[in-house]
């Protein structure tokens, strides 16, 4: 039976606290900002404990367009490196109070909505479900061009892996073989991701 829907930030629930002093440069934020969105990309749900690239801090609306909200919290995003250098200085309208144009644009990660825009599919892949969603995952983060499915499964994988661990001084010559195996597949899917820079 197929499992129709699978959050993009599986069950971590993004939301930036809202009473945030003020700081300058933006890049104060990073400590706090980090864990509002549990230690996972906003945008493609990537953990940080899956990339060998450091994370970085997203203007959801480019500062080209809005340079007042460099230092506005409520407009940043928790990215990894990947999504951040895909996205840079897009927003399809051109215009910072027009967030969507021809069903084209991005939905902020810290909001409901974003659900209701993407998602992924049994495997991992990211599938957009409205025109937005679509637009994310074609062009706005090139979701369709980059290894989506090996980054869900790495993510699992390491989850299995921390749980054997726990319980490694007891395990059986079974469970120790399927650690083994778990390791091996982590490993592949390390490799993968490092060669293609996510």
């Amino acid at each position: 039976m197929r499992n129709k829907n699978l959050r993009v930030h599986g069950i971590t629930k993004i939301s930036r606290r809202i009473d945030v002093e003020h700081m300058h440069p933006y890049g104060k934020y990073l400590g706090i900002l980090r864990e509002d969105f549990g230690h996972i990309c906003g945008y493609c749900g990537k953990s940080e404990v899956v990339t060998k690239n450091a994370f970085e801090i997203d203007h959801f609306v480019p500062t080209r367009l809005a340079p007042e909200k460099e230092d506005d919290y409520s407009n940043l995003v928790y990215a990894c490196y990947e999504c951040n250098r895909k996205k840079t200085g897009k927003w399809p309208s051109g215009d910072k109070n027009i967030q969507f144009v021809d069903g084209k644009g991005f939905v902020d990660p810290a909001t409901d909505e974003y659900d209701k825009n993407l998602e992924r599919d049994e495997d991992g892949n990211m599938v957009g479900k409205t025109s937005a969603g679509k637009y994310m995952v074609e062009i706005g983060f090139e979701f369709n061009k980059r290894p989506m499915k090996e980054i869900y499964k790495a993510m699992l994988l390491i989850e299995k892996k921390h749980q054997l661990e726990e319980k490694i001084k007891t395990l059986s010559g079974e469970e120790q073989q399927q650690y083994m195996e778990f390791s091996i597949a982590l490993e592949q899917f390390q490799q993968t991701l490092f060669e293609n820079k996510e």
